[in-house]
């Protein structure tokens, strides 16, 4: 299991009102970085086309209220997880998002830096929610 990992970001929303903003999928839009292209969603799916990889669908499937938002593909040939890790930091919260992916040795060096800086990229924009 290959794991990505964005770095913690602070934001100036509660653990709630970030959790209730990006529970719905059609918010993520805000949040992709300009290579991101053909973004479309729903309140529980999203699907976009990140450069020189193929489409992306992702589905919710787990909330933990205000700590916790868990996404998978779907039609993937690369099983994986989006997860959105959320922490209460008084009157802001603290965020970090990680992919979790079932990839051998050769695909992982393919995809961990657009993955990467695709997390850097969409921690970065939650600062601004």
């Amino acid at each position: 299991m290959a794991k990505f990992k964005s770095p913690n970001v602070t934001i100036n929303k509660t653990a709630k009102e970030l959790f209730n903003k990006i529970q719905d999928l059609n918010n993520l839009k805000d949040l992709m970085p300009d290579s991101i292209k053909g973004f479309k969603s729903t309140e529980t799916t999203c699907s976009f086309k990140m450069e020189d990889l193929p489409r992306v669908k992702l589905i919710l499937k787990e909330k933990i209220p205000y700590s916790k938002i868990s996404l998978i593909a779907e039609e993937s040939q690369i099983p994986f997880s989006l997860d959105c890790l959320i922490k209460e930091k008084g009157n802001k919260c603290q965020a970090k998002l990680e992919i979790n992916a079932e990839l051998n040795m050769m695909m992982r060096m393919m995809v961990e830096t657009p993955l990467t800086e695709f997390l850097e990229e969409v921690a970065s924009q939650m600062k601004s929610i």
